[in-house]
């Protein structure tokens, strides 16, 4: 993933020390916000350290990726923080995913301390830049200038966590944090009520790298992808049944066999499929790709004819912002949604779905866009980019850093 490097002169992260609590590994496949953002941070002039996640949820022994994760973290967890970029380094902290009680608090703050040491101390008078609510539990070991709690997903809905545990450390997170960033309306609603200077700040998208449809080098899959007939519905992002409505897509590859459904994305790593996503697989008119890189995947949405947003609306998907928004429309394609909260002050520029007939219509109808609906769109994306983001959460910053 590669981004421009824009100038860091006068920005108040120059010179500065940013402790990112995570809730993503570094190398995941599919960079989030989080990631974006950092790596924004490092050519900004900060100094990062990037933690990768404290847990969310309790790892499924039973998985066999789950159990790689675990001693890929036993393995970089006894080394040294390792540079992946210029000004940005990656340490794994060796705690245990469980923070309900005040136990495994102690236990996990004891194992943080040992461990962390030494790497803060090369990183002082840092700003906390947490994504795990548990963050709240060690921030004593980063005695932090400022804390800035970046609130991107409601973690307390993700199956398998801890949900108890969640929602307190979040509320001290909120009140103990000089600055709330949120995603959606949900979780600005939930920070002001405790009181947080909290702001709006929905995710963005990389304009340029998604507005350009061309191949950087040949592949087999982009080819097929390419060739296969018209019109082509694609999805693009992680095939997680807790956010994709399987039941859904298996319904209007169905009703429209003669149309080709293209879902880009890493395969669900759980060991027992959902029935709809068996279905799903066994449809003619159906094609996965498995995982394309991000440098890689403009070219895939714009060999699309429409763009799909297919989530189930539940606690989860209600706090989701999604990063693909705004990556769909810098392509120009039409882009046909569920009604999430966080899409809906969007609709006059994508089409929004609810029952599966509706579906049906608003895909008929995005078939037939025009290219001034192209043109609104693309100036739609153009106004929402990292590069402005990165320049709002510069004036917050500045404002309550001050001038040196």
């Amino acid at each position: 993933m590669t981004v421009p490097r824009p100038e860091a002169q006068n920005s108040p992260l120059a010179g500065r020390a940013v402790v990112c609590f995570s809730t993503a590994d570094w190398d995941t496949l599919l960079p989030t916000n989080k990631h974006h953002l950092m790596r924004r941070f490092a050519q900004r002039g900060a100094r990062v350290l990037y933690l990768e996640t404290l847990g969310t949820r309790a790892p499924r022994l039973g998985s066999g990726t789950d159990v790689w994760r675990i001693v890929r973290r036993l393995r970089r967890g006894i080394a040294p923080p390792r540079r992946v970029e210029r000004r940005l380094w990656v340490a794994s902290p060796l705690v245990r995913p469980r923070w309900s009680t005040r136990a495994d608090i102690f236990l996990n703050r004891t194992l943080f301390r040992r461990q962390m040491r030494r790497t803060l101390q090369r990183f002082p008078r840092s700003i906390a830049w947490a994504y795990s609510p548990y963050a709240v539990h060690l921030l004593p070991f980063v005695e932090p200038e400022l804390v800035v709690y970046h609130a991107v997903d409601d973690l307390s809905a993700v199956p398998g966590a801890d949900r108890a545990a969640l929602r307190e450390a979040e509320a001290q997170l909120m009140a103990r944090a000089d600055l709330v960033l949120c995603t959606v309306r949900p979780l600005l609603e939930k920070a002001k009520r405790i009181g947080a200077d909290a702001h709006l700040l929905p995710n963005v998208a990389d304009f340029k790298h998604f507005s350009r449809g061309e191949e950087r080098t040949p592949s087999t899959r982009l080819s097929h992808v390419r060739s296969l007939p018209r019109p082509r519905i694609l999805f693009s992002g992680n095939l997680t049944p807790h956010k994709v409505d399987f039941a859904l897509l298996d319904h209007l590859a169905a009703e429209r066999p003669g149309w080709q459904f293209i879902l880009v994305g890493p395969p669900w790593e759980g060991a027992d499929p959902p029935a709809e996503l068996r279905r799903l697989r066994k449809r003619p008119n159906v094609h996965f790709t498995g995982h394309v890189d991000y440098e890689d995947l403009p070219p895939y949405l714009h060999a699309a004819d429409a763009l799909l947003i297919p989530y189930v609306l539940n606690d989860a998907t209600r706090a989701v912002s999604p990063l693909k928004l705004f990556e769909y429309l810098s392509t120009g394609r039409p882009v046909v949604s569920s009604p999430l909260p966080s899409v809906l002050p969007y609709r006059g520029a994508i089409r929004v779905a609810g029952e599966r007939e509706q579906w049906l219509a608003e895909l008929e109808a995005a078939l037939r866009d025009t290219h001034e609906m192209e043109l609104q769109r693309r100036t739609l994306a153009r106004r929402h980019t990292w590069s402005r983001r990165m320049a709002e959460i510069e004036a917050l910053l500045e404002e309550k850093l001050g001038r040196e």
